[in-house]
């Protein structure tokens, strides 16, 4: 029971590691989220106020979309704790630690157990184990979640960086055309060729 005691608790101490540095990454990845809505946003107000003019392009939807996308966040999710949930159930394992609501379910009694007063320091042996055991399950579902939220703001920063270079394009290309439009400039035409001077005979 040592033995495992001490196996679990290297497990454990593992696996709380790789949860601080999932943890991190992911706060880096919101961070840099954050960053490219704001800078979206000021290039935006930027735009607007200083070349749009009378033919303001439609970088406001790009706002739009950002802000939808990050509102549903929350249901992409519900989806990913949906799905950890539904394999958390089938694994027989877990199904036994956990009820469907994700709560911890008590430690059981085995019927062998029943009837018979166990030695005081098994008991509290095998309640550190099974203490240990819940810990360590739930910091591996800690884990998988932050690596679902990582998976999931990396998308969401690649979608919005189409989308801003998207809206980019579509603003170069309207202000160039009202700018001609309003100037009334056409595409200059080459000038004519000079013509070789005629032989006098």
């Amino acid at each position: 029971a040592e033995d495992k005691a001490d196996v679990l608790n290297k497990e454990l101490l593992l696996t709380k590691q790789r949860l601080v540095e999932t943890e991190e990454e992911k706060r880096k990845q919101e961070e840099e989220t954050a960053q490219i809505i704001d800078s979206s946003e000021v290039a935006v107000n930027t735009a607007d106020l200083e070349t749009c003019g009378g033919f303001c392009p439609t970088d406001r939807a790009l706002v739009s979309i950002i802000g939808f996308i990050l509102l549903n966040h929350s249901t992409v999710l519900d989806m990913t704790f949906l799905c950890i949930q539904g394999k958390m159930m089938a694994c027989k394992h877990c199904s036994d630690i956990f009820s469907k609501e994700g709560a911890l379910k008590p430690a059981a009694v085995s019927r062998e157990d029943q009837g018979i007063e166990a030695d005081d320091e098994k008991d509290s042996l095998r309640k550190q184990l099974r203490e240990m055991e819940l810990e360590l399950a739930q910091t591996k579902l800690q884990l998988v979640e932050a690596k679902c939220k990582i998976q999931e703001l990396e998308h969401q920063r690649g979608a919005l960086m189409n989308e801003i270079q998207a809206a980019k394009n579509s603003w170069f290309s309207k202000t160039l055309n009202s700018i001609k439009t309003a100037t009334g400039t056409q595409p200059l035409q080459p000038p004519p060729a000079p013509q070789p001077p005629k032989e006098s005979t």
